[in-house]
């Protein structure tokens, strides 16, 4: 038996390169697998990745690999590359790839893109003769990119553990942020009472007013970081509740001091706190506490951009509250309020062009300006006009990706911009160009995604970005091949809102995703039908427990009205009309008493006409829904064609389902009343038998 110490891996690289050698073998080798994790063959991984092999002098002139070297390299169990234009040209780089890959296959070998290695440089321009040889033509090894903008070091350390280990990165990635966020919960905890001890210390024992204002500065860099680099590290990870804790205490601290008393730079930490206090709040579904926070830190920065109107980083920050103070004003409701806050926010953004056109983050608040605008119209019912100002919005997006392509900004922004693009599309009955667009919406946040795998936030998104692309699959008579996509995204929206119970926003995701189910399984037969029931109970429940907390009671469309919807269908399914009849009416006196109040977002003519129609009044859905035929979705046309039909008008139910037909639609209970289009007219399956 050999006896001789084996490696976990050995570093290749050209002494050029040594400085990041050096880091890498020290992050590797003081890396701790977590406890209990296994390997993908079930193996315990206690320890951590010891020894690792870094040749650490300089080879000599020597024409061939020293027997040192050939003898680590047979007892190293992979081997790490680092990739740069050196190791490329490096003779021994490539000697100890030769004879690596003499008796291991590629697959064991690791790449390593250099931070100094230009951003220019394609991969295959960075591997030695010898790898490039023995890799399949047209195939390039997967790498770990240590470059700016890229993987930065701590996910590589963790890709690299992750190669190494034989576990999923995902893992290791989670495991890691439940670590760091344990660390951070700890170190704010510890920054919270040192911040309170110098308080204290301030009020009670500092006389000499130069070290108070020493004090006073170290109190402030400490409140600066926690609502700078604490909170970024924090956010991805999705814990509200540790963000919460941070913006209460920074808040109590300033409410300590009269505003008068407070300069600039108090103020504006204030601000920010409040501003932060805000999306916490937003994110919870308490709507009204989260218009309170950005309605104080509004006027917060507008007081400091009033002292000095030619500062844009003030501007900046007066805007960022101005748009948070309208989205949630449009959230509950009040469409004047959020008008004129987005209004604002325009008018702000392009002042900040004017101001310095140079900077990424100002030039792309116009297209943000104009996807809020875009929000507005959509909503009044003028998707023509609101898709003109989405591709506004899409186009200046566009121009920053070909400036920065893996800036997550750039990918997020024009993932938005596309994504109510297809919203309007789809209200224009324009299917197919909607796919397209919801398509490119995946695929960017899927960019996106890779990029900054421990974003939990950005994965939510590109979660419900694929749920919302299944959906118009379904539409479009996808049903069944979209089966397995359904329920594997429905499951990750799960895990998320376990994850944090206290985020309404991804709960509101897993909600949606519970009800798509519902929506996909009705049509599949009498067993389908008992099953969407379950789910419909199931769903009805998660959507109760999100109502029970905070503001997230407000009634809205989407959630509680289709929840409402999905009642009736499946008791029309299950030829229950009495019941079908009578939870019609008590959702047409729901809408009754929502529509003297500010209650609820988005335009309810689309429920209140489906609702007409199932309680027996067709004449009053036509009524409702006819003069808004321009801005109907394909399910809401269906209505009025069924009410047409209902009322003797089949001339004009049949031009519709043409329409429907012609641009695609094809979800299953559209296919199932309708049967197939006939010359003459259009015969439904209840007309036919």
């Amino acid at each position: 038996m050999d006896s001789r110490q084996r490696y976990r891996a050995f570093i290749s690289y050209s002494h050029r390169d040594r400085k990041t050698a050096a880091w890498l073998h020290r992050a590797l080798e003081t890396y701790r697998a977590p406890k209990q994790l296994r390997s993908e063959r079930g193996e315990a991984l206690a320890g951590g990745l010891r020894p690792i092999f870094r040749d650490r002098d300089e080879l000599s002139a020597a024409a061939d690999l020293s027997g040192a070297i050939r003898a680590a390299l047979d007892l190293s169990d992979a081997l790490i590359v680092l990739c740069s234009p050196a190791s490329a040209a490096s003779r021994w780089v490539d000697q100890e790839l030769a004879y690596f890959l003499a008796t291991r296959g590629p697959g064991q070998v690791i790449c390593v893109i250099t931070p100094s290695t230009p951003l220019v440089t394609p991969l295959d321009e960075l591997l030695t003769p010898a790898l490039r040889a023995a890799l399949p033509v047209g195939v390039e090894p997967l790498a770990v990119d240590l470059r700016p903008g890229a993987d930065g070091r701590r996910l590589a350390r963790l890709k690299i553990a992750a190669r190494l280990l034989r576990v999923s990165l995902d893992q290791l990635v989670q495991r890691d942020a439940r670590r760091r966020l344990r660390l951070m919960s700890a170190f704010t905890a510890l920054a919270l009472a040192v911040t309170v001890g110098m308080g204290a210390m301030t009020v009670v024992t500092l006389q000499s007013r130069q070290i108070a204002r020493e004090q006073r500065d170290e109190t402030e860099a400490l409140v600066a970081y926690m609502l700078g680099d604490l909170r970024q590290q924090l956010e991805p990870v999705g814990r509200l509740d540790v963000l919460d804790g941070v913006s209460a205490k920074v808040l109590a601290y300033y409410a300590k001091a009269r505003d008068d008393r407070l300069d600039d730079k108090a103020l504006a930490q204030r601000a920010k706190a409040q501003t932060l206090l805000g999306t916490i709040r937003e994110q919870r579904g308490d709507l009204v506490g989260a218009e309170d926070a950005f309605g104080q830190a509004a006027t917060t920065t507008r007081t400091l951009a009033e002292r000095d109107p030619k500062d844009g980083q003030r501007i900046f920050d007066e805007a960022q509250n101005v748009f948070w103070l309208g989205y949630v004003q449009w959230r509950r409701g009040d469409v004047a309020g959020a008008e004129r806050g987005f209004k604002q926010y325009d008018a702000l953004a392009r002042r900040l062009v004017q101001l310095d056109p140079r900077r990424v983050e100002w030039r792309v608040e116009v297209a943000y300006a104009n996807n809020n605008l875009g929000t507005l119209l959509f909503e009044q019912g003028r998707p023509e006009e609101a898709a003109a100002a989405f591709r506004k919005a899409l186009a200046v997006f566009e121009a920053e990706r070909a400036r920065a392509p893996k800036a997550k900004v750039n990918l997020v922004g024009a993932a938005n911009s596309r994504a109510w693009l297809a919203d309007c599309l789809v209200r224009l009955g324009r299917l197919r160009e909607a796919l397209a667009e919801r398509e490119a919406v995946s695929a960017l946040l899927a960019e996106a995604v890779a990029g900054a795998r421990d974003d939990k936030r950005l994965l939510a998104r590109s979660v419900a970005a694929e749920s919302a692309l299944l959906r118009l699959r379904f539409d479009l008579g996808e049903a069944v091949a979209s089966r397995q996509a359904f329920e594997a995204a429905t499951r990750r929206l799960n895990e998320l809102a376990a994850l944090d119970p206290s985020n309404a926003r991804w709960r509101e995701y897993h909600v949606i995703s519970q009800m798509d189910a519902v929506d996909r399984i009705a049509w599949t037969g009498p067993a389908g039908l008992a099953k969407a029931k379950a789910l419909h109970v199931a769903a009805a429940a998660s959507l109760a427990k999100l109502r029970a907390t905070g503001d997230a009671n407000i009634w809205t469309p989407d959630l509680d009205g289709r929840m409402a919807m999905q009642a009736i269908v499946l008791a029309q399914c299950a030829g229950d009309q009495p019941t079908a009849k009578s939870l019609a009416e008590a959702l047409l006196a729901r809408l009754r008493i929502l529509s003297d109040k500010r209650e609820g977002e988005g335009d309810r003519s689309a429920l209140r006409g489906f609702a007409q129609l199932a309680a027996g009044d067709p004449q009053a859905a036509i009524s409702t829904l006819s003069p808004r035929r321009g801005s109907l979705s394909p399910a809401v046309m269906d209505t009025l064609a069924r009410a047409y039909r209902m009322s003797g008008r089949r001339d004009e139910a049949a031009t519709i389902v043409g329409a429907l037909r012609k641009g695609g639609y094809a979800s299953p209970s559209f296919l199932a009343f309708w049967g197939d289009s006939l010359p003459g007219g259009v015969v439904s399956r209840e007309a036919s038998t």
